[in-house]
């Protein structure tokens, strides 16, 4: 996981590239050892990193005798309807930054881009921007709407 200032930053990563992730894993059984993730999926091994801390950040995937291996939770989300998908994602980002920040200054909804910002480099983000981008779409997926 990426560290700023000894604080741990969730990863700048996708919905679908944590759904995908999660959708592989469970066609192949529901765990895979990860130390072949990489040539399984045939990936950035770059980007990938990110991506699996994402899943282990959101309890979606645990580390198991050096395999992942989906949640309950993991496997909710993999299974759930969207609406339901929506609840279970919201309560999951409650208590992860920079989420739980955003949580507890949005009204009705919404947050001003702004304040987005100012809330991702107080979480110790450098590239304010490349993250706003990327944490919108997971604040749009709980239902919290970014206005200018």
């Amino acid at each position: 996981m990426v560290t700023y200032r000894n604080m741990k930053l969730f990863p700048l990563v996708y919905v679908d590239q944590v759904m995908g992730l999660l959708d592989y894993i469970q066609s192949v059984g529901g765990r895979v050892d990860s130390s072949r993730l990489g040539e399984l999926l045939g990936v950035d091994l770059d980007l990938l990193p990110h991506v699996v801390d994402a899943a282990l950040i959101l309890g979606l995937l645990r580390e198991e005798n050096g395999d992942l291996v989906l949640t309950e939770i993991g496997r909710k989300s993999i299974n759930t309807e969207w609406k339901d998908f929506r609840i279970l994602m919201k309560s999951i980002n409650k208590n992860i930054e920079p989420f739980k920040d955003v949580l507890s200054v949005q009204k009705k909804g919404k947050i001003n881009i702004e304040d987005l910002k100012k809330i991702l480099e107080k979480n110790g983000y450098s590239d304010v921007e490349n993250a706003a981008t990327i944490i919108a779409q997971w604040l749009t997926l709980i239902g919290i709407e970014i206005v200018e």
